[in-house]
């Protein structure tokens, strides 16, 4: 839509000895013209998609430390890259890896839902009781984007993130504790007395 919206501003500019760049109020007057409509047009693929994989990705680093007696994990480095095309908004985007990392977390070492299967209500289902991570559970977060736009997948090069910030987060801790502990924990979270019987 913005696409055509901009080839009909470029045109009306040329009819009226324009530049491209001039300043579209300008444009609308010189056309005699109070505003421009335009109707939503089917988006068109890119041909050439089909050759390609289009799809984000991520990676992340972790790294824990696992006390010896308690079996107790604390995540205490993070560093998460990100390819998600070109990065509209670095500061939006470095928030929403930040965000991923705090619930891989809570996904990797705290949050279990523990379901009374007598009456088939949940036991933990308050945040007294349901523990997700908070500040003294993050560490500094490092967030690296590769920031380079895919022109395939749409003309602005960008690409969605919403999933890559939390997918694997879990696993890089699970690998982390493995590489600490040598023991593979397999079910999450990974708590102390699964480490310690691990």
């Amino acid at each position: 839509m913005c696409v055509a919206l901009k080839a009909t501003i470029a045109e009306l500019a040329a009819n009226a000895n324009m530049d491209a760049t001039a300043n579209f109020v300008e444009v609308l007057k010189k056309n005699n013209l109070p505003m421009i409509e335009k109707t939503i047009q089917s988006s068109q693929n890119n041909p050439d998609a089909k050759n390609y994989s289009m799809y984000s990705f991520s990676i992340h680093f972790v790294q824990v430390k696992v006390h010896q007696s308690t079996g107790v994990v604390k995540v205490s480095k993070i560093v998460s890259v990100g390819d998600s095309g070109k990065i509209v908004s670095p500061k939006t985007a470095r928030s929403q890896m930040v965000g991923g990392a705090v619930g891989g977390i809570g996904m990797a070492l705290t949050e279990e839902a523990i379901l009374d299967n007598r009456y088939g209500r949940y036991v933990n289902n308050n945040f007294a009781d349901y523990h997700v991570p908070v500040n003294a559970d993050v560490p500094d977060i490092d967030v690296i984007f590769i920031d380079k736009p895919d022109p395939i997948v749409n003309p602005m090069g960008a690409k969605g993130m919403g999933e890559i910030a939390l997918i694997g987060f879990a696993g890089a801790v699970a690998n982390a504790v493995f590489n600490a502990t040598g023991k593979r924990i397999r079910s999450l979270p990974i708590t102390p007395d699964k480490v310690l019987a691990g």
